[in-house]
């Protein structure tokens, strides 16, 4: 008797989506705030999913981690202090850490994603460095702490459920508040194509709160579209302030850095 394949699939649009295979499940169970699914695929390495969603796999996470991390650390000073707020499957902890970082506190609200990480993806294990502070804890509680930062990089799901505080005019305020003078603020915002309203609206948030806002994409291929966007706003007037540091297979060789201060504001003009 042939044992029938398991499948994975992710719709993006009415009738189209992403598929895999399961070649097979590493884990499956349910935390607090979501389900958990991490399963490995020839193709795509391990694969970890989020209430039907995929956060990341091996194959192709360094294109968002490396996009969303290095834009942020290149504008801002030596010897930082970084809040990563989500971001517990370590991805962008590792990206951080390139950077020499004082201490990075990663602010995650789900403790069972970081232990699911930890024991399964080649990712987690940087969440074990002596420079990280996990702190299982809602973001928007960490920026109200009265703390300051050189950096914040928000590492966050969708704006739906407990993300979704995370695109709140009051969570980005408090994130200003929450940065030094010359510090910078990254977030990812999702597909234009998928997510275009809500990208708008968190642009304009940040104008009005941020001296400095510029918006810019990369891809993910198994992310919705393909194209994923990003903003970075500063706390003062934007300019690089150091190189690109460690191995990276993305950031070095496609002009994301080189563009970002180019682009104005040509995607969102007032």
């Amino acid at each position: 008797m042939v044992r029938p394949r398991l499948e994975f699939k992710e719709e993006h649009a009415a009738g189209s989506g992403l598929y895999m295979r399961v070649d097979r499940v590493l884990y499956k169970g349910r935390s607090r705030f979501q389900d958990i699914f991490v399963f490995e695929n020839e193709f795509w390495g391990k694969v970890f999913v989020l209430d039907g969603l995929v956060m990341m796999t091996e194959r192709d996470e360094h294109f968002y981690h490396e996009a969303l991390v290095h834009p942020a650390l290149v504008l801002c000073e030596e010897k930082s202090e970084v809040l990563l707020i989500g971001g517990g499957d370590g991805g962008s902890v590792r990206e951080i850490l390139k950077y020499s970082p004082v201490r990075v506190t990663v602010a995650e609200i789900d403790e069972e994603v970081v232990e699911v990480s930890k024991r399964y993806l080649p990712t987690g294990t940087y969440l074990e460095d002596s420079r990280v502070e996990v702190d299982i804890c809602d973001g928007a509680d960490k920026v109200r702490e009265g703390k300051h930062y050189d950096c914040i990089v928000v590492d966050s799901t969708d704006p739906v459920g407990p993300a979704e505080v995370l695109f709140s005019e009051e969570f980005l305020k408090n994130s200003h508040a929450s940065l030094r003078s010359g510090g910078v603020l990254a977030m990812q915002v999702g597909s234009p194509m998928f997510y275009g309203e809500q990208i708008k609206n968190t642009y304009t948030i940040l104008k009005e709160v941020f001296e400095d806002v510029r918006f810019y994409v990369s891809f993910t291929p198994t992310y919705p579209s393909g194209m994923w966007g990003f903003l970075i706003a500063s706390k003062g007037e934007m300019g690089f302030r150091r190189e690109v540091q460690g191995e990276n297979r993305f950031v070095k060789d496609t002009g994301v850095i080189n563009s970002l201060l180019k682009l104005g504001e040509v995607w969102f003009p007032d």
